[in-house]
């Protein structure tokens, strides 16, 4: 394993989750609904072309970069909170989510709280922290050490990892106006604003957590919006997904701000698409063009990005992930 799920995955999946458990609502009259979902990701190489200034795309140099894998199971409690007898508030609820993510590289409990006053519209808030480690070779755990220029271990308990967050999601389905299997055209737009880090490192130090190198505390932003279309087969649910993710200040990155620019935005383009495989099990295929940085020299590691000049912007074929969900 290469890589755990980064939080680019992260806001695909919690789009993709937002409208499978809106259905799920509508359809289960029990509170309390329980499922795991486990993720999978293959990457093939792609390396950066080197002083290449402006937008343009860097193709694939190899077969194989890495794969990412974790499961997380959630519990998710409604409490029904109509706010009138209008078909805008009746179905008005609150959610309470609690969450417990496992992957070969670390642990992260997550609490989670939404309200949704009306059927288009969410309001979530929560929290997470998470412990990490290295084994086998594979980094989950590690802060930058700026005099080696490589990233070094540190201690689990001590040094946990935490988030909190906030997010807004609106979404619609033409199928509540037009009545039929084949009129569900499906849209959403989800922005998420957060804070993560890790404990106990000083402000502006780089991290690694979950084999994602060149994190910094900070300030962070997230925005997804799905299109997709809904039929009556096995296949579905199929579309588009858009996401960009960055720090609001550059200043984050501290000293490495002016060459690595700290704030800039990741944008990804991704093909959506989704398999009814049984009454209870459901598989996600996401094939995903991410943009990243390109420097002025070649790379032999990710951390030699926060020491090298940024000189423009490419796009890249980055992965494709999978995501089966079992709903108990």
């Amino acid at each position: 394993m290469k890589k755990t799920l980064g939080l680019a995955f992260l806001i695909l999946a919690a789009g993709v989750n937002l409208l499978s458990s809106q259905e799920a609502k509508n359809e289960e009259s029990s509170p309390l609904s329980v499922y795991l979902a486990t993720d999978v990701a293959y990457y093939p190489e792609s390396k950066t072309k080197i002083g290449r200034s402006g937008t343009h795309f860097a193709g694939l140099t190899g077969a194989f970069s890495g794969f990412e894998c974790r499961s997380t199971l959630f519990a998710d409690y409604m409490i029904k909170t109509p706010l009138g007898e209008h078909w805008l508030l009746k179905d008005a609820n609150v959610v309470l989510t609690g969450a417990f993510e496992f992957s070969p590289l670390s642990v992260r409990p997550q609490l989670a709280v939404g309200f949704q006053p009306f059927p288009f519209l969410v309001f979530k808030g929560g929290g997470s922290f998470g412990f990490g480690w290295n084994m086998m070779g594979f980094e989950g755990l590690c802060a930058l050490d700026e005099k080696s220029r490589k990233y070094e271990s540190i201690a689990t308990f001590s040094h946990p990892f935490y988030e909190v967050w906030a997010q807004g999601t609106f979404m619609f389905d033409t199928g509540a106006l037009i009545p039929g299997d084949w009129n569900h055209v499906v849209m959403l737009a989800s922005y998420r604003t957060f804070y993560s880090g890790i404990a106990g490192l000083e402000r502006h130090q780089p991290f690694e957590w979950q084999a994602d190198k060149n994190r910094v505390e900070g300030l962070q932003y997230e925005f997804c919006g799905i299109l997709a279309y809904q039929m009556p087969l096995m296949l579905y649910r199929a579309g588009f997904m858009y996401t960009a993710y960055g720090h609001f200040d550059g200043d984050d990155y501290g000293d490495f701000d002016d060459s690595y620019d700290g704030a800039f935005t990741q944008h990804s383009l991704a093909g959506l698409f989704q398999f009814k495989l049984a009454e209870k099990d459901e598989l996600t295929c996401i094939v995903q063009f991410t943009t990243r940085r390109s420097f002025d020299k070649e790379l032999d590691e990710a951390e030699d990005a926060l020491f090298a000049q940024k000189v423009g912007t490419e796009w890249y074929f980055q992965r494709l992930i999978f995501s089966w969900t079992h709903k108990f």
